[in-house]
């Protein structure tokens, strides 16, 4: 069989014990040294990679019903039989529905909810700036992108519960224990202090998820995406609760963590170079002074330009996998059925060979979208799996990106940030702004 090569890696664990200590570095070195596609050990395990434009395109797009979702992980354990998780038809119907609830016009709704909770990060931003010399960004993008889903998904009244914020941090954080850190962990079932806790919060969360949906029973006037899903077009699958509740939670756990992420990144990003920042703050002030409105979000294309820019430097999801269901060729090299193949956009967003100086934080590289190779910018993944709720996203981060840029003049001092590759990619530790009001 003709394999793809790999890095040298020990004999026992492969690579293993690199990837566990620094795997932004590793799958970095790889992409250097061995190009288009290459293989990572875990022990007995191969993990294929495939790193090259046209490889992307052939397994996400071109021959992607041979490459599945992962059978069993983490995530199915939280997030059920959701669109994240599902293959086939199952998944196109669930597809089907995802499109009204994030079309145009479902989104132009969802905007004044976005400007909600956007101002109320904006009154957070405005006493925490007074009661010290730097503002927590990671703390307040994460906690506007929890309101802004609580607002979207169940509408502007309900409450989501004190506990919400520990439950989430607590979730993510046991799926990138098992999925990340350790190659032997203990069944669920055994009552552990890491699995109780998690067990704790996934129960938490979906007793909040069932009472919502209970109450919601009826409700054929409200424009949220859960009663969108519980009253869905004509020709759409209607989901039970249980189905319901595995969108929800997806949508809640994807939806929050990687817009925050982002966001996180971004401010940083405008932080550390003012020129870019200056730039941005002139295109939101040509709008005029006057609250945004959702028809001038067409009118921020370098803002728009400075998010593709984060999202390539820090993507959100910095690999994805699949597996085969068939033996497969890709790149020359023989697949055999069954196996790992894992995509990464850290990687493939890294390359020089379509990126010039790759480490540079550059929005211009994005003055001619169309001049970009495809299948090399990938922060929304890629193929028919592409987000569904990437507009919507896009939307959310420039409305809070003009709101705080507007109104405050950012700055960082300190070491340079480091990413933390957990299930998305954060940053290692949180990021503290300077904020001064203009």
């Amino acid at each position: 069989m003709n394999r793809p090569p790999q890095l040298k890696g020990s004999l026992l664990t492969g690579h293993y014990g690199q990837f566990k200590k620094d795997p932004i570095n590793l799958l970095l070195n790889a992409s250097n040294e061995l190009g288009d596609i290459f293989v990572l050990k875990a022990f007995s395990k191969s993990i294929y990679f495939v790193n090259h434009p046209d490889l992307i395109e052939y397994v996400s797009q071109t021959n992607y019903e041979n490459y599945i979702k992962t059978p069993a992980t983490p995530l199915r354990r939280i997030l059920g039989d959701s669109i994240f998780t599902t293959d086939g038809e199952e998944w196109l119907q669930k597809r089907r529905l995802y499109q009204p609830a994030l079309n145009n016009t479902a989104i132009m709704h969802y905007f004044s909810l976005v400007q909600d909770s956007t101002e109320e990060m904006m009154r957070d931003i405005a006493t925490e700036s007074v009661l010290s010399s730097t503002v927590n960004a990671t703390r307040l993008m994460t906690n506007v992108t929890i309101s802004v889903l609580g607002k979207t998904l169940f509408g502007s009244n309900l409450q989501l519960g004190p506990n919400i914020y520990g439950d989430i941090a607590t979730i993510m954080e046991w799926i990138s224990d098992r999925r990340l850190r350790h190659p032997f962990v203990v069944p669920i079932s055994w009552p552990t202090p890491n699995n109780k806790k998690f067990l704790a919060a996934v129960n938490s969360m979906d007793q909040m998820i069932y009472r919502i949906i209970e109450e919601k029973k009826g409700d054929h006037n409200s424009n949220d995406l859960l009663t969108r899903f519980m009253n869905p077009e004509e020709g759409s699958v209607k989901l039970n609760p249980k189905s319901l509740r595995d969108e929800v939670m997806t949508i809640f756990l994807a939806g929050h963590e990687t817009s925050a992420n982002v966001l996180n990144w971004t401010f940083y990003m405008l932080a550390s170079h003012s020129d870019i920042q200056e730039k941005v703050f002139q295109e939101i002030t040509s709008i005029g002074d006057r609250p945004l409105a959702y028809d001038d979000l067409h009118s921020l294309i370098y803002t728009s330009q400075v998010l593709q820019e984060t999202m390539r430097m820090y993507p959100p999801v910095w690999h994805y996998g699949r597996v085969t269901r068939e033996a497969d060729k890709v790149g020359g090299y023989d697949i055999p059925a069954n196996t790992a193949l894992r995509i990464s956009p850290l990687t493939i967003h890294n390359r020089p060979e379509y990126w010039k100086n790759p480490e540079k934080f550059d929005p211009t590289r994005f003055d001619n979208p169309q001049d970009i190779q495809a299948y090399t910018h990938i922060p929304f993944g890629s193929g028919p799996r592409l987000c569904a709720g990437r507009n919507f996203a896009m939307m959310e981060m420039l409305l809070i990106i003009n709101e705080v840029v507007k109104t405050y003049k950012l700055s960082y001092v300190g070491e340079p940030i480091q990413m933390s590759p957990m299930i998305t990619l954060r940053s290692k530790g949180d990021i503290q702004l300077i904020m001064e009001k203009r």
